[in-house]
């Protein structure tokens, strides 16, 4: 006889009943757009509008939790440019893998897409402001990784390392909103391109000349 499951703690539960709101907002959000109804995610997540307010004090809320889960895989991914991971090359070959994948960390798939994300920070300045806060911690973690790259030499001294994890965070995001308008663009190439002008082989000034010409 199959020994039974031991009764789920009151952490456990209540992270539980978390997730399965945040779950249900995205599958509303697809559906309906940030103003899909209170109502309608509860009733989806199976839970009343009491336990809602027991875990959010009101939609805004919500929405940054969810924008919080969602970003949340893609800030893993940019920030896997450290030299734990193989270094720069390996973090970069790693996002444009999953960006040609269409992986929910990149690209949002049934989940709240990067044009909500957008919708809420114009909507939202705390909700702005919290998405331009995950993406600064992203953009410093790069950097620091970048420069332990380019102290061994794996990568060209400069630009300075900031300067470098900008270029990779634009270029993330850039990637992200061309697959959102279905651009016809070529991800790997893409990343060819930048992880060349990165390299300690580059010769100076190659780049610089390039944007010019």
């Amino acid at each position: 006889m199959p020994s039974r499951r031991p009764p789920r703690s009151r952490v456990e539960t209540t992270r539980a009943t978390r997730i399965a709101l945040i779950e249900a907002a995205l599958e509303e959000f697809a559906t309906r757009g940030l103003d899909a109804s209170l109502d309608g995610i509860c009733a989806r997540a199976g839970l009343t509008r009491g336990a809602f307010y027991v875990h959010f004090a009101d939609r805004e809320a919500l929405i940054l939790a969810v924008m919080e889960h969602v970003l949340g895989g893609f800030v893993t991914l940019l920030t896997t440019m450290r030299a734990e991971v193989g270094g720069t090359e390996r973090a970069l070959a790693l996002f444009v893998a999953a960006a040609r994948a269409r992986a929910p960390e990149v690209h949002g798939g049934r989940a709240l897409r990067f044009f909500h994300l957008m919708d809420a920070c114009r909507r939202s300045p705390q909700l702005g402001a919290a998405y331009r806060a995950l993406m600064h911690d992203a953009r410093d973690r790069i950097a620091e990784g970048i420069a332990v790259d380019q102290a061994a030499g794996k990568l060209r001294q400069e630009p300075a390392a900031p300067a470098v994890a900008d270029m990779l965070t634009v270029f993330a995001l850039g990637v992200v909103a061309a697959l959102e308008l279905e651009l016809s663009v070529d991800v790997a190439e893409l990343g060819a391109t930048v992880l060349a002008t990165l390299s300690p082989d580059a010769p100076r000034g190659a780049a610089r000349r390039r944007a010019r010409s």
